[in-house]
């Protein structure tokens, strides 16, 4: 049922005059055995504020690590009970206040939507349970029989207590859990639920009950929520709908976000030697950016949320079978299911030739830095991972060379995880080797481009070019959604943070490139357009440049080409197909290249010169890579590289020009593989 759903959605985005990917054979889930069922060696945990975050904002990833074959927990932080109505469309009835029982139905539904996804039959059977949790505390837990490897959570915190008369009333939700640490809130028994009774907890209570879970259920990825949403202006254009107000996302979602980074310095990991890594999902913001998803990606994704929204009477659950306002196809209205955003994306230069040609690779594992070589120049043989510590730092970072063959690694790490508005801070890291093949000193801070830790916590991770003379070029998205940079100086010094100019609002996600000329580029995707900014002369300031280019869906990728020239991948939104355009040098107006770059999937690509040609990597509709090579006057053939890829995918070329794909795996482990 399932797989031939799937299979009809994706017939509907194929193009006859471009050339697809070839798919990644797997076996379906609903095929896996019992006894093998999530035995890849991965374990994905996804934890949400409400029943459907996932389902919404992380689709289609929690689908493909189904797929892949991963261990899959889901844990809902909330109960997600709202205002207790479980309103079904199209009917004009005043509903009573059913603070359980719509807290129920909405487990219900999501037991229906992943049973679909895992056994494509949205009414397989579960097998229901509690896990003790500290303090006295349980949670649900739900096991799908026929694929155990699929286990939702629920910790069951009110969403909202202003029903609890015993509270006199107050409304005591999972925010003011977070800032005050003398709130007190309550669980929530569902109905139907295998947890009978409710429990007071507070703020240390959720961390504690957070990092148990965690511990239990060793996940080598956990997926959550933006902790740090983007600063917005609601008006008759950006309604704000739930949004919390000056921000573009819930208030719950935020909170689940920073309460679940507060566990995480508290876990311990997967153990015996293997690592975690972590990855963290815009909310809201996904209706005021354009459609990156594939149309056929979306109606995946709203197939999913009609089973979760389900509809009355079509299941045997006392309480209700669904969050019924979702289902139907009502999902399209909300411009939710048609983007997924990366709240950190990164970029593709973590994986570097270092001064003698050998590639090495750099990653955040345990939320610290990590390290991995190869044994020697084009070998393909990993040594690593070594941690480099700088913790905690935030998804992604990048590295580069200095002139004299030292490394440079760059992230952004949080300062502050506290309750009042300065004690939770965000800045920039860098660290750097001594010498040659040397050790890595201790991690300086470059601060931050705002002076606000509110409006601090809004940049972007860091981006970084080298200057004409090798020195490192620093730019990062700020809190107005334009671009901050600063430079290091021949002592070792950096100028102070300064705003290009421009006011142009841009995606998170930049791109930065050093010309022939020794000029920087840099790139990003804006509401209209791309951006384009460069200096006037090497190492100088920054100009604007209006680039008449087309609506991009996601992120650019540039690469700077010998002859001058500069090469700009984007995706068209709602098709996610990739378009190339080229600036000469010397020249002010872009060309469109028509190569027929088919593309599935979403997110940034990634570019490696080879030779007179460019080979280019993106993320497909599997979660996998596709490869190409552009030759002149020639429609590139795909290929594709299996294993799911956490973050971007990263092109190289070793000694002896071997190139190397390599990716961060679901499983925490660096992949890699020889390009052709």
């Amino acid at each position: 049922m399932l797989a031939a759903m799937l299979a009809l959605a994706a017939a509907g985005c194929t193009s006859k005059t471009q050339e697809q990917p070839k798919p990644v054979t797997v076996t379906p889930r609903a095929q896996v055995p019992v006894g093998d069922d999530g035995a890849s060696g991965a374990t994905s945990m996804q934890i949400v504020a409400h029943p459907d975050d996932d389902l919404y904002f992380m689709n289609p990833d929690v689908r493909q690590s189904i797929d892949a074959n991963d261990k899959v927990v889901s844990v809902y932080v909330t109960s997600g009970e709202a205002d207790g109505r479980n309103k079904v469309p199209g009917r004009k009835e005043r509903l009573k206040p059913d603070f359980a029982g719509y807290a129920g139905a909405r487990q219900q539904g999501l037991r229906q939507a992943y049973a679909l996804m895992a056994a494509g039959d949205p009414h397989a059977e579960w097998k229901r349970g509690v896990l003790p949790l500290p303090g006295g505390l349980q949670a649900e837990t739900d096991t799908l029989v026929s694929h155990p490897g699929v286990v939702l959570v629920f910790l069951g915190i009110a969403q909202h207590t202003a029903d609890d008369k015993a509270g006199g009333g107050k409304d005591v939700r999972l925010p003011a859990l977070w800032s005050d640490p003398k709130a007190v809130s309550k669980t929530r028994v569902a109905a139907g639920s295998t947890v009978q009774e409710s429990h007071p907890i507070d703020r240390g209570a959720v961390i504690d009950a957070l990092a148990a879970v965690l511990d239990h259920f060793r996940p080598t990825l956990v997926r959550t929520m933006d902790l740090d949403p983007d600063m917005q202006v609601h008006d008759a254009r950006n309604r704000l709908h739930h949004d919390q107000a000056g921000y573009s996302d819930h208030p719950d979602h935020t909170a689940a976000a920073l309460f679940t980074y507060a566990a995480l310095q508290r876990y311990r990991g997967p153990g015996k030697g293997a690592h975690y890594t972590v990855t963290a999902y815009r909310g809201y913001y996904n209706e005021r950016w354009p459609q990156n998803l594939p149309d056929a990606a979306v109606r995946r994704k709203v197939a999913v949320l009609n089973a979760y929204g389900g509809a009355p009477g079509s299941c045997d659950f006392p309480a209700g079978c669904g969050d019924y306002d979702v289902g139907q196809n009502r999902a399209y209205g909300t411009g939710w299911a048609q983007r997924t955003s990366y709240r950190y994306p990164g970029n593709a230069t973590w994986v570097l030739p270092d001064a003698d040609g050998r590639l090495t690779a750099f990653g955040v594992l345990d939320q610290q830095a990590a390290l991995w070589h190869e044994s020697s120049p084009g070998s393909g043989k990993w040594q690593g991972p070594k941690l480099l510590g700088g913790g905690p730092l935030l998804p992604g970072l990048t590295a580069g060379l200095t002139h004299d063959g030292r490394w440079q690694v760059f992230a952004e790490r949080i300062s502050g995880l506290g309750t009042g508005p300065d004690d939770n801070s965000r800045e920039l890291v860098v660290a750097e080797q001594d010498r040659k093949n040397g050790d890595f000193g201790p991690w300086t801070s470059l601060g931050n481009p705002e002076d606000r830790a509110a409006r601090g916590r809004r940049v972007g991770g860091p981006v970084v070019a080298r200057n004409a003379d090798g020195s490192a070029q620093l730019f990062a998205r700020n809190w107005a959604k334009g671009v901050a940079t600063r430079h290091q100086q021949p002592d070792g010094t950096w100028t102070p943070w300064t705003q290009l100019d421009g006011g142009a609002e841009v995606q998170e996600g930049l791109a930065a490139v050093t010309d022939t000329k020794g000029r920087i580029h840099v790139f990003g995707s804006g509401h209209d357009t791309v951006h384009h900014w460069v200096q006037r002369q090497p190492g100088g300031t920054f100009e604007h440049l209006p680039t008449k280019l087309p609506l991009p869906a996601d992120p650019p990728a540039a690469l700077a080409r010998p002859d001058g020239s500069l090469l700009l991948v984007i995706r068209e939104p709602k098709t996610a197909t990739l378009l190339a355009y080229r600036l000469p040098a010397g020249a002010t107006e872009w060309e469109r290249l028509q190569l027929g770059l088919a593309a599935r999937g979403f997110g940034p690509a990634t570019l490696l010169p080879a030779g007179e040609h460019t080979l280019i990597a993106a993320r497909n509709d599997n979660g996998s890579t596709s490869l190409a090579l552009w030759r002149t006057g020639k429609t590139p053939r795909w290929t594709t590289q299996p294993g799911l890829a956490v973050g971007t995918a990263a092109l190289a070329t070793a000694k002896g020009k071997k190139h190397t794909v390599a990716w961060l795996g679901t499983d925490a482990k660096l992949h890699a593989a020889g390009v052709k």
